[in-house]
């Protein structure tokens, strides 16, 4: 085995073992069990107490958190740990222990889209701005509320309103950016999880599910839809990839892909569920069945760290358009 192939296999080698562990683990909300693992310091040095600068294998982990349609507030706990880790002596002290641990848990809010899976019980907030990194403890928010227009029932999603709300500055503007660019690679790769747990079943589905003596999936017009779905599965795992390594490395271009990645899979994921509800027919429109699970949860995705519209607008400032 070359050094070249070394990463790849690893990358598989964590999946399988992600997908598996989620398998056992069911449908717990806790983060305490993530962070038994590690993966709550997945972007934590060392040095720390983390696992290291991990972006590559934080994405791995984030996509089969989201083809599991993991229930926790892992994402915004994973990202405020690494906002902590680099903050000064006294909050780090204070908070980042707890937050390695899943003892506490936190939402993460990039420019005014103060919009946290699992708002009601997290421990603090961390905002992400042209200015910095700000430190809000949750408590001292006065108004929360259910958010009603993005209807996960997987991992409900509640906002706050921060507009008095003081805080403490623990970051530069350029990590604040670094962090933000993450941010967004995690919830783009948790939905692609979602896409491609939703193909998946598809697939064996349509396989299974038979029409005028023969198996559905042998009709060549649905053969080219599932193959529409498979390029973009396939596309947004490469972009998501490329961008998470470019952060990884510190490269110049991180931001713009972080920027793609997100509105790539934020305008089209939502649209390739649907293609997968349409595929499976009546029983993709029924209650009982996971398929609406993973389009509230890829739709409420889309508008948690801003839109595709506004990633687009990212991608243009950052390139200087």
């Amino acid at each position: 085995m070359t050094g070249e192939d070394s990463p790849v296999v690893d990358l598989e080698l964590l999946r399988a073992s992600a997908r598996g562990f989620l398998a056992e683990r069911g449908e717990k909300e806790s983060v305490e069990d993530l962070a038994a693992m590690d993966w709550t310091g997945l972007l934590v040095d060392e040095s720390a107490g983390g696992a290291g600068w991990r972006p590559v294998e934080a994405c791995v982990v984030a996509e089969e958190l989201g083809r599991a349609l993991d229930r926790s507030a892992w994402l915004g706990t994973a990202v405020a740990a690494a906002a902590v880790a680099s903050a000064s002596d006294g909050e780090a002290h204070r908070w980042l222990p707890d937050l390695l641990s899943g003892a506490a848990t936190a939402g993460v809010v990039i420019g005014g889209a103060a919009r946290v899976p699992r708002g009601d019980e997290i421990d603090i907030l961390i905002m992400l701005s042209d200015t910095g990194i700000r430190l809000i403890e949750a408590a001292a928010v006065g108004k929360r509320w259910f958010d009603d227009d993005l209807l996960d029932v997987t991992r409900p999603v509640w906002r706050f309103d921060i507009r008095d709300v003081g805080g403490v500055t623990i970051g530069a503007p350029e990590r604040s950016a670094q962090l933000a660019d993450m941010a967004r690679l995690l919830v783009t790769a948790d939905s692609l999880g979602a896409v491609s747990m939703t193909l998946s079943r598809l697939t064996e589905y349509l396989k299974e599910r038979r029409a005028f003596g023969a198996p559905i999936a042998s009709f060549q017009a649905v053969q080219h839809r599932l193959v529409d779905l498979l390029v973009f599965e396939v596309k947004a795992r490469a972009i998501v990839m490329k961008a998470a390594r470019a952060v990884a490395a510190g490269s110049d271009q991180a931001p713009a892909l972080a920027a793609t990645a997100h509105a790539f899979v934020a305008q089209k994921g939502v649209a390739a569920v649907d293609e997968c509800m349409q595929l499976s027919g009546g029983i993709g429109f029924t209650w009982e069945y996971p398929l609406h699970h993973e389009l509230r949860r890829v739709f409420a995705n889309s508008h948690l760290f801003g839109t595709a519209r506004s990633s687009r607008t990212h991608l243009a400032k950052v390139c200087g358009w």
